[in-house]
């Protein structure tokens, strides 16, 4: 069984309520709240530079796609319409696909990632798609002055 947290997405929400709920990462090895990327996946496929982050006009999220790595997977409900499935704890249609691609979100990485993503970045070791920057910084960043 995978090692049980809150999504630091889910925190963000209702306190109360994020407060009872696990999450885990799932086998394809995404956040069984979000569907982020695990982070450690990201800071070494980061880290290798097999990987190209696709811009975003969000500051928290970041597209993934694979640069001549190990190709990325995509666990999801493919239920019949006859299903009777109310959630995916009851669920048992899953499929999991190899995809090019993932999501990533920010608020996953750990105050030391964040500064060695931030490294990355400032020694232009990061490969970032068109056109060629961040629209948006990650919120934990900021231009310097």
């Amino acid at each position: 069984m995978s090692e049980e947290f809150l999504c630091p997405r889910r925190a963000e929400g209702v306190p109360a309520f994020a407060a009872h709920t696990k999450d885990t990462w799932r086998e394809d090895g995404t956040c069984s709240y979000c569907g982020s990327l695990n982070e450690k996946t990201f800071m070494c496929r980061l880290e290798a530079g097999d990987v190209e982050l696709g811009p975003t006009d969000k500051s928290y999220k970041v597209y993934v796609e694979n640069k001549g790595g190990e190709g990325f997977k995509q666990t999801y409900r493919n239920c019949p319409r006859d299903a009777k499935c109310t959630g995916p704890d009851d669920c048992t249609h899953w499929v999991t696909r190899d995809i090019s691609h993932a999501k990533f979100y920010f608020q996953h990485l750990s105050d030391d990632e964040q500064t060695r993503f931030i490294e990355l970045l400032n020694a232009k070791k990061i490969n970032i798609g068109a056109p060629g920057y961040f629209y948006r910084l990650p919120f934990f960043a900021s231009r310097a002055a």
